[in-house]
């Protein structure tokens, strides 16, 4: 489970108790099993929904427009989320879902009163947050390039979870991970892209493009560490390079 806004100290704990929770109060196969080519999910009849849960691929939750968070494979959400609250799915889904049918009566006020109070804390902490500049939030399977070396440095991501290859001509030089800004280099030096990155498993990344950057470090000045911290594996890796390039009895 992603949060795609700031969310409350614990916020994912809790909601991912209550998606337990519920999930033990439906039976073990769901009613259905369905899939959905992208951009059919929301305009399903959802109707009949009491819970669904992520098979393949990716859905969320989103509030006019703005995304709020992912949820992944065994992650589960209420099937109905009313008005102002809509699906967003990346490319196709396929989704396990229970109907009201499948529930006991007395659990349903349990079931949907979690989260919707799990989407209102949400709603509700970020109303009193200053609001930084809105960057998007991406997913990448297996092999999907992230970077693709040659092409124009608009944008950063930083890698939020996953790992990816950096490679350059077809040679690997590292391995990206968790936390670690990607094309930062590039699009500092207003250059072209020195290495393509590709996703090695399911990997979700932050972009944020080149005129947003600079405001996005002014509000959150912590990030300044981790765009030093970048820089500093970089050079690592050239070192490294460096140095195996010194050793080739070639």
């Amino acid at each position: 489970m992603f949060t795609l806004v700031q969310h409350p100290e614990s916020w994912i704990t809790h909601t991912q108790a209550h998606q337990v929770h519920s999930l033990k109060r439906m039976p073990t196969q769901p009613d259905e099993t369905r899939s959905f080519s992208r951009g059919t999910l929301s305009k399903a009849d959802t109707s009949s929904w009491a819970l669904i849960k992520p098979v393949e691929g990716v859905i969320g939750l989103s509030a006019e427009g703005t995304r709020l968070f992912a949820l992944e494979t065994d992650d589960c959400w209420c099937g109905q989320v009313g008005e102002v609250l809509e699906w967003f799915q990346e490319g196709a889904v396929t989704l396990d879902i229970w109907h009201w049918s499948s529930i006991e009566a007395i659990d349903v006020p349990t079931l949907v009163g979690g989260f919707n109070d799990a989407a209102l804390k949400l709603a509700l902490h970020n109303s009193k947050m200053p609001q930084d500049p809105a960057p998007g939030f991406e997913f990448f399977k297996s092999g999907d390039v992230i970077i693709r070396e040659g092409e124009p440095a608009d944008c950063v991501f930083t890698l939020i979870e996953g790992r990816a290859r950096v490679m350059r001509e077809g040679v690997q030089l590292g391995v990206a991970r968790e936390g670690e800004i990607l094309g930062l280099q590039a699009m500092l030096l207003h250059s072209t892209r020195t290495a393509s990155v590709i996703a090695e498993g399911n990997c979700s990344a932050v972009r944020v493009d080149y005129d947003k950057f600079q405001h996005l470090i002014a509000s959150r000045p912590e990030l300044v560490l981790s765009t030093l911290e970048t820089m500093a594996k970089h050079i690592e890796r050239m070192n490294t390079r460096l140095l195996e390039a010194g050793s080739d009895p070639s």
